[in-house]
């Protein structure tokens, strides 16, 4: 058909294939195991740092960046808020979206503990790195719980570390309604992806028809050394 055989009016099918969705870095701590909690303090810390590092180079304006947020405050709940997203969604006509995390890209304030979003990376620790992703994976559910025929959430899953703990994870998603499974851009000095140990991994995926993503976020921070990076 030719653009001039549709009528003004025919509808048509709007989904977003690269929504992002995250809670405030904080907010994560009841979804993290409480182990876990002390290490958070210290990634907050850390994140923190690096916004008043970027400040003293001249990357960042304060000044911008607070009166940015303030007047921005309402459109980011949306990144944790559901009722404010769907409303969101309503007015711009998306019927469904699929969901990656980190749902601010200007200071990664709703980023995902010790880093495991969309910095999902081999050389991230593996335990700390399969913690911080159960938390959002947690989170996440029970966001898409809440309008599962319209969001289809991707859940993050380290499969460079142990096989046995991602199956478990992906295994997890599956039974909570999460639709796809992202896993490291970069696998680092792990073991690459077309291993063989990687075969159940795959295996289970196809089984439960979650398609396999990834997403840009991690760098090589060894080339890039004291430069800045994504």
């Amino acid at each position: 058909m030719k653009p001039e055989d549709f009528a003004d009016n025919d509808p048509y099918l709007i989904i977003a294939a690269d929504s992002h969705a995250g809670l405030p870095t904080n907010d994560y701590r009841p979804y993290l195991e409480k182990k876990y909690h002390e290490q958070l303090d210290g990634f907050l810390i850390e994140q923190q740092e690096l916004i008043e590092a970027s400040t003293r180079l001249g990357v960042r304006d304060d000044k911008y960046a607070k009166k940015w947020f303030e007047e921005h405050d309402e459109e980011l709940a949306g990144g944790w808020d559901a009722i404010k997203r769907d409303q969101t969604l309503d007015s711009d006509g998306v019927a469904g979206e699929v969901v990656y995390p980190d749902s601010d890209a200007v200071e990664s304030r709703t980023a995902v503990p010790f880093g495991a979003g969309l910095g999902l990376s081999g050389d991230l620790d593996p335990e700390l790195g399969l913690a911080g992703a159960k938390a959002h994976n947690r989170w996440l559910a029970d966001l898409c719980s809440t309008n599962p025929e319209r969001r289809c959430g991707v859940a993050l899953v380290p499969i460079t570390g142990p096989v046995e703990d991602a199956l478990a994870e992906i295994k997890w998603a599956k039974e909570h309604g999460l639709g796809a499974v992202m896993i490291p851009a970069r696998w680092c000095n792990q073991i690459p992806y077309h291993d063989r140990r990687y075969d159940p991994i795959w295996a289970l995926c196809e089984e439960y028809e979650m398609p396999i993503v990834t997403h840009s976020g991690s760098a090589p921070r060894e080339e890039y050394g004291d430069l800045l990076g994504i």
